[in-house]
């Protein structure tokens, strides 16, 4: 084969590797469609591939159509709301026993995640987390948490009641975070016999109607 072929090949080669390393590194784009309009959340499946795979599974199987956002909290007590809270578990907020995350179709928690120790993300204002089973196994379930400002104390170390892994960032939201704004600003008079979320509750839970991967 002649010199100047194999060279048209090598450049040939390097470009499609090139390509193909950038498309790795763009995020993962999830639409979920609301009753308010659509929210898009960019997943980081870069530094946060557990994370995010993790939620995927979900919304790939339908479990996030007819999910809902249900929840708007500050962890640090202080106004406006710090997070929303959405996803396939608010049947279990009324659960007259002990929670098992099976009986809503939660078949599998996440045992090991990204903290933002290792990731370098942090809770802060747009960005995504899950929540973790903070009743019984400390294990990640498939909660979305809409961080609406600067929470710390879920960050890795920020929070040593349970341990110091905090709660695993994994995106953003880059489009319709003012539907989310809208959500925290809810009446609060939803029903839940779990103590630490009294008060917590919204009164209309916002419906997921769609939730799919673009």
């Amino acid at each position: 084969m002649h010199k100047h072929v194999l060279i048209i090949l090598a450049a040939l080669l390097l470009t499609v590797a090139g390509c193909s390393n950038q498309d790795s590194e763009q995020p993962v784009l999830v639409v979920l469609e609301t009753e308010l309009g659509n929210i898009t959340l960019a997943l980081d499946a870069q530094r946060a591939p557990q994370a995010t795979n993790y939620l995927l599974s979900f919304i790939e199987n339908g479990q996030y159509d007819g999910a809902t956002l249900y929840r708007s909290a500050s962890l640090d007590q202080q106004q406006p709301p710090q997070l929303v809270q959405g996803g396939v578990l608010q049947g279990a907020l009324n659960s007259s026993t002990v929670v098992n995350p099976a009986d809503y179709g939660v078949t599998h928690l996440l045992r090991e995640w990204e903290s933002t120790e290792k990731t370098g993300l942090r809770h802060n204002r747009g960005t995504i987390s899950l929540a973790r089973d903070l009743l019984a196994t400390g294990q990640v379930i498939p909660e979305l948490v809409f961080c609406l400002r600067d929470i710390p104390s879920m960050d890795a170390g920020g929070d040593g009641r349970l341990d110091n892994k905090g709660f695993p960032v994994f995106g953003q939201v880059v489009g319709g975070m003012d539907i989310i704004d809208t959500v925290s600003q809810s009446e609060l008079n939803g029903p839940t016999t779990i103590g630490f979320l009294e008060g917590q509750i919204l009164t209309q839970p916002l419906n997921i109607i769609s939730a799919y991967r673009l």
